[in-house]
């Protein structure tokens, strides 16, 4: 089954960093669902029971160039379900690498950009890839993005399309991600729609499936709150929603984290 976060490097927005300028982030995920999608039928099973998961994640964004942004985030995960299968894992999830760079940028008082990224996720220790609850699929992936921005004054949007190269028997997939953010003074609120689309992939209960091989699929909303408290320190929380899915859990949650700007 899919395990959320709340804040992924493989979801971007058109935020590139300055050379030698950058961001550190430590977050704290929790989420948790009583029922999931088998298929896209949703179901409650007293095997799985009610699962929670808690996530702390490392992040960073660092400007290689004024053009170009490497991006990173390694999470630790522990995730149990307290029912009839006593499901759980700990352990280190994927380490995800992107290297995003601007591609054109137009236009004055209202700016366009377009950037584009691409880069890899991995699972760099080995953990259990094949449960009903864990805390990944255990592949090597290939990720592509691409990005159009638009700010004017203190308001931005942005959109990102994608597609993942998955490897073993992992469907590739369509990831798209909606942001937008409205500053004010040292605050920053942001709202944002992230939508998952697997190409093919097995069901939950076909013959010979594993977990890995499920077409995981999702629709989600949330919001976050950054708040600068110094010119290199904020603080970021937010929660998020999971309104449709295949294959996943229906999931809910919140996440609260420091930011150190370098």
């Amino acid at each position: 089954m899919l395990v959320t976060q709340d804040s992924r490097a493989s979801d971007l927005n058109g935020f590139l960093r300055e050379k030698g300028r950058g961001d550190v982030a430590l977050s704290f995920t929790w989420e948790r669902y009583e029922k999931f999608w088998v298929g896209d039928t949703r179901v409650q099973d007293p095997g799985v029971g009610n699962v929670t998961t808690r996530s702390l994640s490392l992040w960073f964004a660092y400007g290689l160039t004024d053009r170009f942004t490497v991006i990173g985030d390694i999470p630790l995960i522990d995730t149990k379900g307290d029912g009839l299968g006593g499901f759980e894992e700990r352990d280190i999830q994927d380490l995800t690498l992107l290297l995003a760079g601007r591609i054109v940028s137009f236009g004055d008082r209202v700016r366009s950009e377009l950037i584009g990224a691409a880069g890899v996720r991995s699972d760099p220790f080995g953990y259990e890839a094949n449960m009903p609850v864990d805390v990944g699929d255990g592949t090597d992936d290939w990720l592509f993005r691409v990005v159009y921005q638009l700010r004017w004054r203190q308001f931005y949007f942005s959109q990102q399309v994608g597609y993942d190269l998955r490897d073993n028997d992992a469907p590739d997939g369509l990831p798209f991600y909606t942001e937008i953010g409205q500053t004010w003074g040292p605050v920053t609120a942001t709202g944002y729609c992230s939508k998952y689309i697997a190409n093919g992939g097995t069901d939950i209960g076909d013959p010979g499936f594993t977990f890995p091989s499920n077409g995981d699929e999702f629709l989600r909303f949330g919001a976050r709150v950054y708040g600068k408290v110094t010119d290199h320190f904020g603080l970021a929380g937010g929660l998020f929603r999971t309104r449709t899915g295949r294959n996943t859990g229906d999931t809910n949650g919140y996440s609260g984290g420091v930011v150190v700007s370098f």
